[in-house]
């Protein structure tokens, strides 16, 4: 069944899978990044916020929902975390090194190379503050009888650093980034470091990306990985996106100013 390019909590009853299935998944997070710009001489995955590393954080969310993680990291980074990550998770991970940091396409191919399961659900390696409620909902989602090839969430709001621009069929026509010297709108629709792939899809689809002339950021020269999403949804069908996520999931560990915030809002009560 084709859904909707655009699907919400109040329409997806129909399309979702009565549960996870964490056998299906491996959790992939890049997380190549050093700590520098927080004043943090780790890596930024080892950063500490509201009493546990990111690293720690993101366990407790996907552990109980996918049986596998790849972790991206540089060929410093591996060794300082893989000792933790074997620590939380066991045989459940595997260590991916990105050589050089050309970019999050980039990171993907690494990671991607790892994984084995029907699904691959990626998140940026400092999103600490993403709801395991949001979670659930898009996994099942993407788990459900659509059978798209990528599954994204997005929020709108204020001042944005990433906005999704569509034609009014609700296409995505490209993928504006504040940080590439696109000029953004006051308040536009934005991704929030979570992704969902069928990952014989991503394998398809990945290359098609790294060959394309979007995919090379015109001020950052870095492989963007999110272009990809604007090349899915040329056909009908191989993309939902599904703008559910509030501001704080959306936030990454940038600045000491994002720690100041997500640590607030991570010992909000009912938080993670």
């Amino acid at each position: 069944m084709t859904a909707p390019r655009i699907m919400t909590r109040e329409n997806a009853a129909g399309f979702l899978d009565p549960q996870v299935e964490p056998a299906l998944w491996t959790a992939l997070i890049p997380a190549a990044g050093r700590g520098s710009r927080l004043g943090f001489d780790l890596p930024k995955i080892l950063f500490p916020i509201a009493g546990a590393t990111i690293l720690e954080w993101l366990v407790h969310l996907l552990k109980p929902l996918s049986s596998r993680f790849v972790l991206v990291l540089s060929p410093e980074g591996a060794g300082l975390v893989e000792k933790t990550a074997s620590q939380l998770l066991g045989d459940r991970q595997t260590i991916a090194v990105q050589e050089q940091p050309l970019g999050m396409a980039d990171a993907v191919e690494r990671g991607l190379a790892m994984v084995e399961t029907k699904h691959t659900l990626i998140v940026w390696g400092d999103q600490v503050a993403v709801q395991p409620a949001s979670l659930e909902f898009l996994m099942r989602l993407h788990q459900g009888i659509a059978q798209p090839a990528a599954t994204c969430p997005t929020l709108w709001r204020d001042h944005p650093y990433i906005h999704f621009e569509r034609a009014g069929s609700g296409q995505v026509l490209r993928v504006l980034q504040a940080r590439e010297g696109d000029a953004l709108p006051k308040r536009g629709e934005s991704d929030s470091g979570v992704f969902l792939f069928r990952t014989e899809a991503l394998r398809h689809w990945l290359p098609r990306l790294l060959e394309s002339a979007e995919c090379v950021g015109r001020a950052t020269g870095e492989l963007n990985f999110l272009p990809i999403f604007p090349i899915l949804d040329r056909d009908p069908g191989e993309l939902i996106t599904a703008p559910i996520m509030t501001e704080a999931e959306s936030v990454g560990v940038n600045s000491p100013a994002d720690a100041a915030y997500l640590e607030r809002q991570l010992r909000a009560p009912g938080s993670v």
